[in-house]
This record gives C-alpha cells, structure tokens and sequence, in this order.
C-alpha cells in the first residue's frame, strides 16, 4: 500500500464506505513480507509458498492417504501442487529442493516411513 493511502482506507472505512475485514487485512509496512493468494512475498527474495498453502496440501494430502490412496498417487498429487507452485512464475518462485523437498515434507508430516523419496 502506497504512502498515504493507509489513513484514506481506515477513513473510508469509519465513514461506513467498506468494513475491513478483521483477520485478512493488511495496513502497514511489507517489510517482512506478506502472504497473497498462496505464496509469501518478501521484499528482495523468491516467491515461497505460505504456511496456510502448506498446511492445505498436507491436509489434503492426508485426507487422500486415509481414503486408501497409494503412495504413487500420494506422489502425484504433490508432483501436481508444485506445478501450481511454479504455474508459470518460474523465474519468480524459488526451485530449491524441487518437488523433493514437499514430498519429504507431506511424508513427514503423515508419519508415512518406508515410503521412497524418489519415485
């Protein structure tokens, strides 16, 4: 948000012209940095997904292995996220670990062992 703008919305706000929402509003430096439509945005660095992006896929990821999904297909679905991870923002999102490094992450928060990393 520009400067000057802050106190223009909380005005319009109290003039009854549109109510901020009490948990999804943001007035204020973005110096350490944002969440905005599943990726945390941070001034200087690469587009990471945010903790509430994270959090779903391993929820998702959950609900799938309990319904009997396989370990394969367990696998594509993450393969699949981190598609949408890049969605065309290559340059923009960071690559470091690749679709490894959430596969480990969803295996490890499923407590699923003997499961190969590589697959």
């Amino acid at each position: 948000m520009y400067h000057g703008q802050r106190g223009k919305q909380k005005r319009k706000a109290r003039k009854g012209g549109g109510t901020l929402h009490p948990v999804k509003r943001f007035i204020g430096r973005t110096e350490k940095g944002f969440d905005f439509l599943g990726y945390q945005i941070h001034p200087d660095r690469k587009l990471c997904p945010s903790a509430t992006s994270l959090h779903r896929l391993t929820e998702r990821a959950r609900r799938l292995y309990e319904q009997g999904a396989s370990i394969k297909r367990l696998r594509q679905y993450v393969t699949r996220w981190h598609r949408w991870l890049l969605g065309g923002l290559d340059e923009l999102v960071t690559t470091k670990g690749g679709v490894t490094r959430y596969w480990v992450y969803v295996l490890k928060h499923l407590h699923i062992s003997g499961a190969t990393v590589r697959t």
